[in-house]
């Protein structure tokens, strides 16, 4: 597993400097290939998915809690990682007004995904409070 991530780091460090060179010369052809690296990287991580949501499953088993709040988490956590994602891709691309927009969206979205959560802790507090 850690050669895999001195890999990837290794990849994205001569990616960066390629591109530093290329931007020079082809802004559009440097952009391609940020993209083409953060896809390539984004395959390899793919394969670790299924260990993962396995990990998670049992987590969810063992403990006491509701599998579907955690759940929630979880997501909320892929959210996050995704949305970060798009709106540094899109300031690298010099488009800070897109990239406030994805994160704005990214926000909204895991309020929306938070709401059982939010649910939840209402129902708490009513029953201490009673």
């Amino acid at each position: 597993m850690t050669a895999g991530v001195v890999s990837v780091c290794g990849l994205c460090i001569c990616a960066s400097l390629i591109c530093k060179i290329t931007e020079k010369y082809s802004k559009e052809q440097a952009m391609l290939l940020v993209l083409g690296v953060c896809i390539f990287v984004f395959l390899i991580l793919m394969s670790n998915i299924p260990d993962i949501f396995s990990k998670i499953d049992e987590l969810i088993n063992r403990s006491e809690l509701n599998g579907e709040y955690i759940k929630i988490v979880f997501k909320a956590l892929g959210l996050c990682y995704l949305t970060q994602f798009s709106a540094d891709i899109c300031r690298d691309c010099n488009e800070n007004a897109i990239a406030s927009a994805v994160e704005i969206s990214g926000k909204i979205q895991l309020i929306i995904l938070a709401l059982p959560l939010f649910d939840l802790l209402i129902d708490t507090v009513m029953v201490i409070m009673e």
